[in-house]
């Protein structure tokens, strides 16, 4: 299914339904180069609790190709798939580019968003050097995509801890499958709005939404200190760390994310 919003075309799956009038519901964002289908192993789970909505963002998965936007712009645009939807509560999970949003509509709509679930994100600006890496390998994707070498000796090597690109070659093979049919132009401009964001550290006091920090301990794309960050400066944040996990923990260590995170999100939705 389809939903229109100010970043064009965005496809989104539905899955289970409220359990009461006025319940919240779970909204799924999903990393960088990866789409809604990354979140197989959270779907049944959390679906058993309430409605979920799983989007793909733009220019990734199912979803058209964004115009030039910024990170705000981004949950400006989930205001309105979610408007047309006819969401009035929401529980963000969201990892990496996926929390980023959240905490912007956080602070942009603090009335809509209950609760936080934030995977292996940061919302502090991106590191310099990281920048100048970034512009590079986003502007050699842009026009030609990526080679199968530098997929997996760079970008791999961000999205997934040591034991997974040792013993789990499936989910390697298959983010590169994913990444190969995705936008080109979508993911040059998603890329640049991520890179390029803003510092929000300073707002994040102001957040009222009950939260959940997570973070791998091997992710190598966001440092860990971003979520101790995140967690000291939003009231009440409580921090899990998922041993074993890279930067993609909810697809690497499934079952470690979601004792976590199942229990939270049926918190929220009893509050």
């Amino acid at each position: 299914m389809y939903v229109s919003t100010r970043l064009g075309r965005w496809f989104y799956e539905e899955r289970g339904h409220a359990r009461h009038d006025g319940d919240p519901t779970v909204v799924l964002w999903h990393s960088f180069l990866c789409d809604g289908g990354m979140w197989d192993a959270q779907v049944g789970p959390l679906s058993e609790l309430g409605r979920v909505l799983v989007f793909d963002g733009p220019g990734h998965g199912k979803s058209e190709a964004p115009p030039v936007f910024s990170m705000e712009d981004n949950a400006r645009a989930l205001g309105d798939a979610l408007d047309a939807l006819g969401v009035d509560k929401v529980i963000v999970v969201g990892l990496s580019w996926g929390g980023m949003i959240g905490m912007q509509l956080a602070l942009l709509d603090p009335k809509r968003v209950v609760a936080l679930a934030l995977i292996d994100t940061s919302a502090s600006p991106e590191i310099i050097g990281k920048q100048l890496k970034y512009r590079a390998m986003l502007s050699t994707f842009r026009r030609v995509g990526l080679p199968p070498f530098l997929v997996e000796s760079q970008v791999a090597k961000a999205m997934f801890g040591p034991r997974t690109l040792r013993s789990r070659r499936e989910l390697v093979e298959r983010f590169a499958q994913d990444l190969a049919g995705f936008s080109r132009e979508g993911v040059y401009r998603v890329g640049r709005a991520i890179f390029w964001r803003g510092d929000i550290v300073p707002r994040l006091g102001s957040i009222t939404a009950k939260t959940l920090v997570m973070h791998g301990t091997d992710d190598a794309a966001i440092p860990v200190d971003r979520a101790h960050i995140m967690a000291d400066r939003i009231p009440g944040a409580r921090l899990v760390m998922i041993e074993r996990a890279g930067h993609l923990s909810a697809v690497e260590e499934p079952e470690a994310v979601n004792a976590e995170l199942v229990p939270f999100v049926r918190d929220a939705l009893q509050k």
